[in-house]
């Protein structure tokens, strides 16, 4: 019956070119993690990292240290925080480090970003849902990005209308912060959220920059204690996360792969940020940005209704794919312990050093 289960699941994940699905059947390995702290920040040694989830050195992106096991693979580089995970981009916290030709990865990224796309695990508040909270960004006189292509409060509640339509269909719930075009609040759309048990929550905007920006990039809320270029405060000491940080992360990559994959779009990444209807949310949640209104090519594609259907199609299976997987896979407590490091398995901090 186990196996099963775990079938179904990677059939279910397919659409991650094959690679989210394959973790559940792969084994894990028990180590021992050095941490050492460079800069103020916890950093772990990128070989202990290879071998906790016994990848090796493949081939993969050009410019790129590659290591995988089957269908994984992990691309990153000395100096950056953009790494890819099965060919999809994320943006970590802090950027991968250096010392005495030895790379490093801040304890942080492999709690909070790594391991839970690898890994993808949740906690028994958060593994029935039943609710989906859509948020069409913007709205009466906010009209969000404006160009001669589109208006993006219009965008996106058309896009949000059309998710809404599909997931009921499905047997979800829904709530709509807003279904027709007028104003709300950023902590009023935050406060329609947390009213509702066994929830997710998406907000779909679209973007704006110069004439030559383009992509797709999908955010969720920074883990505790980081910054974001997208913050209100460049502050640590006091920027909260919030007890979700493995289920955004998941949600995130379940909408945002599916979203890359059928429009063809530049991935911009899933990113980290404080959006403050980000901020305050006690449910599992994301901001999507489906492209660029101020784009020529994108902002025209943007305004049809063709293309509108091809993202409430990839956000639907980006919802169904994970509410399916908090239901089947295990659920776990919250980590409470004061170790720098705990992946929720196997790992063991022996020693910390500063330099």
């Amino acid at each position: 019956m186990l196996n099963l289960l775990l079938r179904l699941i990677v059939l279910l994940l397919l659409p991650l070119a094959a690679g989210w699905g394959s973790v559940y059947a792969a084994g894990e390995t028990t180590g021992t993690w050095e941490v050492e702290v460079l800069d103020g920040e916890r950093y772990v040694k990128v070989d202990d990292l290879v071998k906790f989830y016994r990848f090796k050195p493949v081939k993969g992106r050009s410019g790129f240290l590659n290591y995988g096991a089957g269908n994984r693979v992990l691309s990153l580089r000395s100096g950056k925080q953009d790494i890819y995970i099965n060919n999809y981009h994320f943006v970590l916290s802090f950027p991968i480090r250096e010392q005495a030709e030895r790379l490093y990865i801040s304890a942080t990224d492999v709690k909070k970003l790594i391991d839970p796309v690898l890994r993808p695990r949740f906690s028994p508040e958060n593994a029935n849902i039943t609710t989906v909270i859509l948020d069409a960004g913007h709205g009466g006189h906010d009209k969000g990005a404006v160009s001669s292509y589109a208006i993006e409060k219009d965008c996106n509640l058309a896009v949000a209308l059309k998710v809404r339509d599909r997931l009921l269909k499905r047997g979800f719930k829904v709530v709509m912060t807003r279904d027709s075009d007028y104003f709300l609040t950023l902590q009023q759309r935050v406060a329609i959220a947390n009213k509702y048990p066994n929830s997710l929550f998406v907000s779909i905007h679209h973007n704006s920059g110069g004439s030559h920006a383009t992509g797709i990039e999908t955010f969720t809320l920074a883990p505790h204690g980081t910054t974001s270029p997208f913050a209100r405060t460049r502050r640590t000491e006091d920027l909260q996360g919030n007890n979700q940080d493995s289920e955004n992360i998941a949600l995130a990559t379940a909408v945002h792969s599916r979203a890359i994959k059928a429009t063809g779009a530049i991935d911009r990444g899933i990113q980290r940020a404080r959006f403050s209807v980000l901020c305050t949310i006690r449910r599992p949640a994301i901001l999507f940005e489906g492209g660029f209104v101020s784009s020529p090519t994108e902002g025209a594609r943007i305004s049809t209704d063709a293309y509108r259907n091809t993202l409430a199609d990839c956000i639907t299976q980006g919802i169904c794919a994970y509410a399916n997987l908090a239901r089947g896979k295990r659920t776990v407590r919250r980590y409470t312990g004061s170790a720098p490091l705990n992946t929720g398995s196997g790992g063991r901090l022996i020693n910390t050093r500063k330099r």
